[in-house]
């Protein structure tokens, strides 16, 4: 049977893994440079949120962020392990 993983799945797939093994950090590979304070097609001027903790990530995610699905950061959340997100571009 195959199926696929959805939006953010890949994303929460490492999540898991990365918390299944126990690994120093998670690496999140995307089309934007990190979690923004506003949608940069909207806002043009946003800016790069340098730090964030899990929970504010986890929560403008819930409210529309488009970088993480809520879900995906929740393994990472509950082993302590930080997440990176990174530009592919």
């Amino acid at each position: 049977m195959t199926t696929t993983l959805g939006r953010g799945g890949s994303d929460y797939s490492a999540s898991l893994i990365g918390a299944a093994i126990d690994a120093d950090g998670i690496e999140i590979w995307t089309d934007v440079d990190g979690m923004l304070t506003a949608d940069p097609r909207v806002i043009p001027a946003a800016q790069l949120i340098e730090r964030i903790s899990f929970e504010e990530a986890a929560e403008l995610a819930a409210f529309g962020a488009k970088v993480l699905h809520p879900a995906t950061i929740a393994p990472a959340v509950q082993r302590g392990i930080p997440v990176y997100v990174f530009n592919f571009a």
